[in-house]
């Protein structure tokens, strides 16, 4: 081996000890922070717009003081934004189908009711529709005075059962 030859295998051996000592002494990176599980986020996003569990989907129950003045199926002007928040948010948090439920208390004819129910979830669907969601992706359902989540005797009770429902799946 020459001279030469035998500097160069030197200088290269001193060079991969170099290497090997500054890769040792690099500080590693910090370890990455945990990203968010989409569907954590999904259900927080949902309780914090008032959701709650029901079976297999989410439900949040809008009362009518909120929409709609008494027999009436307009929706009011606190109701026209509480419904376009919900609608923006369910679709900043991908939920793609909604369903819109009216419900109505025991007074008047179930004919006249299963109409007001009706009604009512058009109204709160047609809000939907205007804060960007396509026709086809909200279903609407009246049920009139069938589905009653209190006691239609008393007048607190006839009051919990006027209310619009938004139903969303959750996965």
């Amino acid at each position: 081996m020459s001279k030469s030859d035998t500097i160069a295998a030197r200088r290269l051996c001193i060079a991969a000890i170099v290497l090997a000592l500054a890769a040792a002494c690099t500080t590693p990176a910090p370890p990455a922070a945990p990203q968010p599980n989409p569907a954590e986020a999904r259900v927080a996003t949902l309780r914090s717009l008032g959701f709650v569990p029901a079976h297999d989907e989410w439900e949040l129950s809008l009362g009518v003081k909120l929409l709609f003045e008494s027999d009436v199926h307009t929706l009011s002007d606190e109701g026209r934004a509480a419904v376009s928040e919900v609608a923006v948010e369910l679709g900043k948090i991908g939920i793609t189908r909604v369903r819109v439920e009216g419900h109505t208390d025991n007074v008047g004819s179930a004919r006249y009711n299963l109409r007001l129910s009706e009604l009512r979830a058009e109204s709160v669907a047609q809000r939907i529709s205007q804060a960007g969601w396509r026709e086809g992706t909200i279903e609407r359902k009246g049920y009139g005075a069938d589905k009653p989540v209190a006691d239609n005797t008393t007048a607190a009770g006839r009051a919990q059962n006027r209310r619009v429902v938004i139903a969303v799946q959750a996965d």
